[in-house]
């Protein structure tokens, strides 16, 4: 039997080449501050964060990433940033993830309604955004106001956000080998404990939420930076609000495209706790009763054709002096004397390049995926040990078996749900997105599971296509983006998913048959 000759247009397979023929694929990722910066001298800077994504692959391509102060920060790409500014604002077509690191009071310089309104546009169009601030109302200024944003974070003084010193402060210091409560626990190098829900919407019943899980051979994170007194996240009590974008009312909380109730959720809680202590940059800190508090929170819009949303209880867990140890002398954060990262933050920056890959907008992940697929078909194993036929003489085992390889594959090297949103795109260019959102529903395992087969042969008759057309080039320099493959991945995902689905139906009416005559002859009462 003949089998696809996708290998040899991969002799001289060139990622680079790949990735520029893809180009315009490239997410491109803001980060706005108010108050902070961009100096990597400075204790309050952004930039172990800003470098970190910078060194990072989305959906197999490094980022762009812009910064944006709207102080007059002179280490910022964009000083004085205006989100409505007519060449470097925030629209759509521009960037695909702004990051909100808000650090002013409410009442202090608060984001004008009509920059509110362009950040609403975004969200609705599909753009991820994140947002945190600090205490009290830090961070109110800039985020307190954004709709979706401002039911997910304790941001003003009405809504009774933890205090700065007294006991309605949120610490989750860990003191050093001194074991002393002090303010300077934030930049040693004992992490936090983290408290990850393994019952999310998005995770599914038995797995973390996206932004925590890890690579292999990891698994998920449960430490993150310290600090004394941190905000606090929230669920929305009522999701029957509405807001204003462009002059239009909408709804604030969506049903998702199945009809079901779409609400934010608790990816992560952390402890309060400790002893108090005299001396800090902020004055003393009272002595606390161990308390549990929402500290990463999240909104998949995703399933409402929204953006993404998620919202941090502190930027402490992304500045240089609770990364690095920078503006604590005799302090180096969670990294060794020699400036090597701990385990921890090897951890905790993974995390902050899943919060860019999970918030980019489905477009973006949908653009990158055939590089991903051919980089993959490029690797040992699969360049040297997966034979495929051509799709009118492949079997639904043999696609399924096709797929569960791409799948096994893409693993090594994906966290479980980066490979889980390839499925679903997959699978919803064959039946719709409702109807593939309902059947792989990760609330349910049991049903994800029993429809696992529906999804590999889907993946392996994508991945038919895909071989097939890449059979027919002399070689990988001939690709033409969103030409060279899309037809035939469509068609192959299409014609598996209907071979699978047949399969099943046959099998639930033969299992059908059998409970009949079971019942028929007594054994079932």
């Amino acid at each position: 039997m003949p089998t696809v000759n996708f290998q040899a247009p991969l002799v001289a397979f060139n990622r680079d080449t790949i990735i520029s023929l893809y180009k315009e694929c490239q997410p491109r990722v803001l980060v706005v501050t108010d108050t902070l910066n961009f100096d990597p001298t400075q204790g309050f800077g952004l930039t172990q964060f800003v470098n970190t994504l910078k060194a990072s692959t989305i959906h197999g391509m490094t980022p762009k990433v812009v910064t944006a102060s709207r102080s007059a920060d002179p280490n910022a790409d964009i000083p004085n940033f205006d989100f409505n500014d007519a060449s470097k604002g925030l629209v759509i077509s521009r960037y695909d993830v702004v990051f909100l690191f808000g650090a002013r009071t409410e009442g202090s310089s608060d984001l004008p309604a009509p920059q509110v309104d362009t950040i609403a546009k975004f969200m609705e169009a599909g753009g991820g955004v994140f947002a945190t601030g600090d205490h009290q109302t830090l961070g109110a200024s800039l985020c307190g106001n954004l709709p979706r944003v401002r039911a997910m974070r304790r941001w003003k003084a009405a809504q009774t956000p933890p205090h700065v010193s007294n006991t309605n402060r949120f610490s989750t210091n860990l003191s050093g080998p001194n074991e002393t409560e002090e303010f300077s626990d934030q930049s040693n190098t004992e992490p936090q404990r983290l408290y990850l829900n393994f019952r999310t919407q998005a995770g599914g019943i038995g797995n973390p939420h996206p932004l925590v899980q890890l690579k292999a051979p990891r698994r998920a994170l449960e430490v993150y930076p310290d600090h004394p007194h941190e905000g606090e996240c929230l669920v929305p009590a009522s999701l029957a609000t509405t807001f204003t974008v462009g002059g239009q009312s909408v709804p604030e909380w969506p049903t998702d495209l199945t009809g079901a109730t779409l609400s934010p959720e608790v990816v992560a809680m952390s402890v309060s706790h400790g002893d108090g202590f005299p001396i800090g940059p902020t004055g003393a800190k009272e002595a606390l009763l161990p308390k549990l508090f929402a500290s990463i929170v999240a909104y998949d819009g995703h399933r409402a054709n929204k953006g993404r949303v998620s919202t941090d209880s502190t930027w402490h867990h992304f500045i240089n002096i609770n990364l690095d140890g920078t503006g604590e002398p005799g302090f180096n954060g969670l990294q060794s004397p020699a400036g090597v990262d701990t385990e921890a933050l090897k951890r905790i920056r993974e995390h902050h390049v899943n919060l860019a890959t999970w918030l980019m907008p489905k477009k973006v992940r949908k653009c990158l995926r055939f590089p991903l697929v051919l980089e993959e078909l490029s690797r040992f194993p699969l360049v040297e040990e997966l034979e495929i036929k051509p799709l009118k003489e492949s079997t639904v085992a043999e696609l399924t078996d096709t797929g569960s390889a791409l799948l096994q594959s893409l693993s090594r090297r994906m966290a479980p749900w980066e490979v889980n949103a390839f499925v679903l795109d997959t699978l919803s260019e064959s039946l719709g997105e409702a109807e593939a959102l309902r059947l792989l529903d990760q609330s349910d395992a049991a049903t994800a599971l029993r429809n696992q087969d529906i999804a590999h042969a889907a993946m392996g008759g994508m991945l038919t296509g895909v071989a097939s057309k890449l059979a027919e080039l002399p070689t990988i320099k001939e690709v033409v983006p969103h030409r060279t493959f899309e037809a035939a991945a469509l068609e192959g995902s299409k014609v598996a998913t209907k071979l699978a689905l047949g399969r099943k139906r046959e099998q639930l009416k033969q299992m059908d048959e059998l409970l009949s005559r079971l019942q028929s002859a007594g054994e079932l009462r």
